[in-house]
């Protein structure tokens, strides 16, 4: 009661802030005063692209006075050139910004500028292996999905990060929020928003996170990095998501929306003569709202979360951003034969401030500092005579404070970045729990056991990282990055142990159309000051896992439209830390209190596969993708490879999209082989008998998903209406599987497998007012 009144609070507020924005705002016709990037997002259209780099243009330019020339490229010529920029075309339609200082002052005739001249910057070349765009408004050659696309894919309950499973070599179950990538644990990937790490940035963490606490109203744009990062991201060792919230609109700046998941606000703006800019959102759960009215007394989920941004340009040079993300849940679950009962209440706060400052048109700064804090509180028991009793009490949190600094310098010939983290780090650890198992259960064979753990533990300490990064011209046709990264914790006790990253990716032009990337690099990811695993019983942190990746990638253009890109890889991994799984059965409320919950002690392991990724890049009407990925994720467990539970040796991702005037319609569809699971058979004496770990398969994964939309033009706004279908044709995944020993009726034990699957059929439709 006590999280949805807060809610109702939240959406009072955000609405008095609607109103009262509205009120104030009015139309800019001008454009003094106002940011360089708006006006040159205003300028931009299908006959018109330009090319540039954030560095460049920085977010704290302002246009300086109101232009006197007519038509856009004179326009453009004439606010750019305060600021030291000027234009370089590149093609019939196509410029790049570039400073003045900058060789070749005019602009090479449409026919020899693409050989003449290069497109991009050196700092604006993309030498990392496995990086995809999603979600960006201009389309580069990385982009694999636009803005425009992501709002028109199927994507359970509106995430945004849905987008990911889409990628090539991303295992999805189709209930979790985040894809194990690339033979990955979900926890070897990393979540950024403007730059702040988030700490478990997901609602009902503890059922497999299903969605994250960033709306899709937020997010401007996503940099996913599969493998091969650069060194710039530490403290992960299988893959990086940066996120960009967005910035204020120039059209329909607030919007208004409500689906069976979710209620949703925003208003964006800006003020103080466009100086300054501001996005606030907020958003609320309906699914306890929907599970009431379909009669269920399964529980009752409750989330919601509320972000707020504000940025004020102090001078041409000078940007500082104000961010805050809180988000919070309050869920009461019971299982469906009611033996089972765990509440959660979570909290999640992120405050954090953002400076960016050009010295030059070649030297810029950036700086962070923020704060976060994270609250889980988890009550639970289990009460099924017969067969097994227990109850959990578990209470903790974690403080971090967090400084960032970094610097871009260089020039044409080459370009350098350094920087630091440190993070002060704080934990609390309040847990107990007890288990008793009688005679018989599970299985006929089965001991009684009795289990007791309690902890009270308050780690606390330092996580420092440095790097520094070089990206050359090494040759006309070849381009290198060479990076090295240090990082320290203090709080394990591991001894301090040291990580040296040593990290090289490299990009050969062999044609205009064909680029060839090679990719090597040290990962290492240390256990989070969070992420001690009391509830089984260990009450210390192990020393920091690593992984070597070594990637190659060919991708190729044809036609200036349909792209390819094929990429080989090869994960190492040295000294992984034991983990505890369920044996037959994730989907379960209190996971310590289940039996056969067993430790993985591998130790080593390898992942290697091959994937290739089909696309087109016409924006409209039709677009389509396809991809295929071959891998094979092992670990060595007791000098055997076993496959890691999430391993899928085949797997196919497609899907098209079809836009015409206010009708987007977007099909997509997943299937993959079975992951693993453990088999289980009777002996002649009509014993259970467990077999060799995740040594078969369940049966292959398909999900085919539809989203239709139509929006409605209503003169000064718009309204957007959707229905949305996860697994439309209602295929049985399975996921989990319970067994039991019965009698037949003549006295022969019979061996039941009950499979339990993943969501079949999951509809939404919903409606989203812009105005």
């Amino acid at each position: 009661m006590q999280s949805f009144l807060l809610s109702r609070h939240l959406r009072h507020w955000l609405f008095v802030l609607l109103a009262g924005a509205a009120l104030s705002a009015h139309g800019a016709s001008n454009y003094a005063g106002r940011p360089l990037r708006a006006i040159l997002a205003e300028l931009q259209g299908p006959d018109l692209t330009l090319i540039y780099n954030d560095q460049l243009v920085s977010g704290s330019m302002i246009v300086q006075s109101e232009p006197q020339s007519s038509g856009r490229l004179p326009v453009l010529r004439e606010i750019l050139a305060p600021h030291g920029l000027k234009l370089r075309q590149i093609g019939p339609q196509a410029w790049v910004i570039v400073a003045t200082s900058s060789d070749s002052q005019a602009a090479a005739p449409p026919g020899q500028a693409a050989a003449a001249l290069p497109a991009r910057g050196l700092d604006e070349v993309v030498v990392t292996t496995s990086q995809y765009r999603l979600a960006q408004k201009n389309p580069q050659p990385q982009t694999f999905i636009t803005q425009a696309n992501l709002r028109s894919l199927p994507k359970l309950a509106d995430e945004p990060l849905r987008a990911v499973h889409r990628l090539p070599g991303a295992a999805s179950n189709g209930l979790s929020g985040l894809a194990y990538m690339r033979g990955g644990d979900g926890r070897e990937t990393g979540l950024l928003l403007d730059g702040m790490p988030l700490i478990e940035p997901f609602h009902m963490k503890e059922f497999l996170g299903p969605v994250s606490v960033l709306d899709a109203q937020i997010v401007d744009g996503l940099d996913v990095y599969a493998g091969g990062f650069p060194a710039d991201y530490g403290g992960r060792m299988s893959a990086i998501v940066d996120a960009e919230s967005i910035s204020p609109p120039t059209d329909n700046p607030y919007g208004l929306g409500l689906s069976l998941f979710h209620t949703s606000a925003l208003a964006t703006g800006t003020f103080a003569d466009d100086r300054g800019r501001f996005v606030a959102s907020a958003r609320r759960s309906n699914l306890a709202d929907v599970i009431d009215i379909a009669g269920s007394n399964l529980g009752e989920p409750r989330y919601l979360d509320t972000f707020l941004k504000a940025g004020y340009a102090l001078d041409d040079a000078t940007m500082l951003t104000a961010h805050f993300l809180f988000a919070r849940d309050r869920i009461e679950l019971n299982n469906s034969k009611k033996t089972e009962f765990a509440e959660t209440a979570d909290q999640n706060a992120y405050l954090w401030i953002t400076a960016e400052h050009n010295w030059s048109a070649n030297v810029a700064g950036h700086a962070l500092l923020g704060w976060s804090s994270v609250d889980n509180d988890r009550t639970g028991s289990v009460q099924d005579p017969g067969s097994r009793t227990g109850d959990v009490e578990d209470h903790r949190y974690t403080r971090s404070s967090l400084m960032k600094l970094s610097l871009d310098f260089g020039n044409d010939a080459i370009q350098w970045r350094v920087g630091i983290n440190a993070a002060w780090l704080q934990a609390r650890y309040n847990y107990q729990s007890a288990l008793t198992t009688d005679a018989g259960y599970p299985f006929p064979n089965s001991a009684p056991t009795s289990t007791m753990r309690e902890a009270r533990l308050e780690p606390e300490g330092t996580d420092i990282g440095m790097f520094v990064a070089s990206r050359w011209q090494l040759a006309e046709n070849l381009t290198g990055e060479f990076g090295l990264r240090w990082d320290n914790q203090t709080y394990d006790s591991a001894g301090g142990a040291k990580q040296l990253s040593p990290r090289v990716n490299l990009l050969y032009d062999l044609s205009d159309q064909t680029r060839l990337r090679v990719s090597w690099g040290r990962f290492f990811q240390d256990q989070g000051i969070n992420e001690l695993q009391v509830e089984d019983g260990i009450d210390h942190y192990f020393a920091a896992q690593r992984a070597d990746h070594l990637i190659l990638s060919l991708e190729h253009t044809w036609a200036d439209r349909i792209s390819t890109r094929i990429e080989a890889y090869y994960k190492d991994y040295e000294t992984l830390m034991p983990r505890f799984e369920n044996l037959f059965d994730p989907l379960v409320l209190l996971p310590e209190l289940q039996s056969y919950r067993i430790e993985v002690n591998p130790g080593t392991g390898v992942v290697r596969g091959v994937e290739i990724l089909i696309q087109d890049r016409a924006d409209q009407p039709w677009g389509w993708w396809l991809s295929y990925t071959w891998s094979r994720a092992e670990e060595k467990v007791d000098d055997s490879y076993v496959a890691r539970s999430w391993d899928q040796r085949h797997a196919f991702n497609g899907g098209v999209r079809w836009t015409d005037g206010p009708w987007e319609l977007s099909l997509a569809g997943t299937w993959h082989t079975g992951w693993p699971t453990t088999p289980v058979r009777l002996d002649v004496a009509g014993d259970a008998v467990i077999g060799e770990r995740n040594s078969i398969h369940f049966g292959d994964f398909r999900s085919l998903d539809l989203r239709a939309a139509y929006t409605f033009d209503l003169g000064s706004s718009e309204l957007l209406t959707f229905v949305e279908l996860t697994n439309m044709l209602g295929f049985k995944n399975p996921c989990c599987a319970e067994y039991s020993v019965t009698d037949d009726g003549d006295g022969t034990p019979v061996l039941r497998e009950d499979i339990d699957y993943w969501p079949r059929f999951v509809p939404n439709l919903g409606v989203y007012w812009r105005f």
